[in-house]
């Protein structure tokens, strides 16, 4: 058997309804970011050109009533010359074989030529299958288009054609057909959309999906296709009339009427308290989410004053910090001075007073007018004397008088270590 290169690819397929609104916004700038994103999306994939897509599902044939003595190239010229064979399958001992065409205009002219026509004795049967990759979705909201729908279906694998299906006034019918390039793609997608709550749009109504029942509405079925069987011939005794009125028949008739009736009656009393449940879950829906809504702003009001709290406790940390941080300069700013005093003091010299201020005293020896050799006198004897009360001697005097206080170093060395220790902690 041979098999041919499948591909992608489906016809050409126009706007139908409007775009989409996106998806209900209430992330605040994230939920505008996402529906602008989308929409460009959606905009970039309506402008861009749209090439047919070839050897698509849609475009493969089934072939029936095929004889035994059938070889896979007589098969595959059967169709050849209606356009480009793609994939091909031909089981000779059962009769059947598949084919896959590049186009669906070419798969539906060698249906057309090829069905009904006689092959070695045989009258072919040929007509379209879908592999069972198609399905149909349901509860589309009337601005969902064909863009949109295949978009949201790409998710489940490669999609070949999305179609919504509209009524004689191009209106949406809140139905669609998806068909995929493969069937573990749309058995996916039935138990995904059916088992999950998929939204197409901000609607809150969630679409269902079905598989989608292969029917063939363009050719119908022609009477050499029937079987002349018994009871073919038992169905074809009478052919087609009104019956007449107080007949058996007529009868009977009006008893099947009245059971079609009751059950659209029935249908339609379902229908009706159907769309009474949905309008009311609508109107439970809308005060739900203004719930929702506020419950949503007092949490960001709550989440905002916690964040306020939390910044004005990072603040007092802050100058709390900073005031430590003043207070510990200020007492080693202080530390520095009463060192440098002690030191002072232990050199001999007066608390906050250098070296050079002490030595120009006017009382020690190398400022006082009276010191040796600068007296007017000129001799030992001035006034006031050497050894005297003389103010020359003063400030030897209060040296000693200071190294006497401080006891033998012992007192001050004490404080001093203890003001180390301070600076320490």
């Amino acid at each position: 058997m041979q098999r041919g290169g499948g591909g992608g690819g489906g016809d050409r397929r126009g706007n139908q309804g409007q775009q989409s609104q996106g998806q209900h916004g209430q992330g605040g700038g994230g939920g505008n970011f996402r529906q602008n994103e989308f929409q460009m999306n959606m905009s970039a994939h309506d402008a861009a050109p749209r090439e047919p897509k070839k050897f698509t599902g849609r475009c493969r044939l089934f072939v029936g009533n095929v004889t035994s003595e059938t070889s896979d190239e007589e098969f595959k010229n059967l169709f050849s010359k209606f356009g480009e064979t793609g994939e091909m399958f031909l089981n000779g001992s059962k009769g059947f074989g598949f084919i896959r065409l590049d186009y669906r205009h070419n798969a539906e002219a060698a249906k057309a030529a090829l069905d009904g026509s006689q092959h070695k004795g045989r009258t072919l049967r040929v007509r379209f299958s879908n592999q069972g990759s198609a399905i149909k979705i349901k509860n589309l909201s009337p601005f969902v288009s064909n863009e949109l729908l295949e978009m949201a279906m790409q998710q489940f694998g490669d999609v070949e054609r999305a179609v919504v299906v509209v009524d004689d006034r191009g209106r949406s019918t809140g139905e669609g057909i998806v068909e995929f390039a493969r069937k573990p793609g749309a058995q996916q997608a039935l138990k995904r959309i059916n088992d999950g709550v998929f939204l197409m749009t901000s609607s809150q109504r969630p679409i269902s999906a079905e598989n989608l029942e292969a029917k063939d509405e363009d050719d119908g079925l022609s009477e050499k296709f029937l079987p002349r069987n018994q009871q073919y011939q038992a169905e074809r005794e009478k052919e087609p009339r009104f019956a007449p009125p107080g007949s058996f028949e007529y009868r009977f008739g009006l008893k099947y009427r009245e059971i079609d009736e009751l059950e659209k009656q029935q249908i339609e009393r379902v229908k009706q308290e159907m769309d009474q449940q949905r309008m009311k879950l609508e109107h439970e829906m809308e005060g739900a989410m203004f719930d929702f809504q506020a419950e949503q702003i007092r949490a960001d009001l709550l989440r905002q004053q916690e964040e306020l709290r939390r910044l004005e406790e990072m603040k007092t940390e802050k100058m709390r910090r900073r005031q430590e941080y003043d207070f510990r300069m200020d007492d080693e700013q202080r530390l520095n001075m009463m060192d440098d005093d002690r030191q002072h003091m232990m050199r001999g010299g007066r608390p906050g007073m250098d070296q050079n201020r002490f030595d120009s005293n006017p009382g020690n020896f190398g400022g006082n007018p009276s010191n040796f050799g600068n007296h007017p006198g000129g001799n030992m004897p001035n006034q006031g004397g050497m050894f005297g009360n003389n103010r020359n001697m003063g400030g030897m005097g209060n040296r000693n008088d200071r190294r006497r206080d401080m006891g033998g170093m012992g007192g001050p060395r004490d404080d001093y270590g203890e003001m180390k220790r301070m600076r320490r902690f």
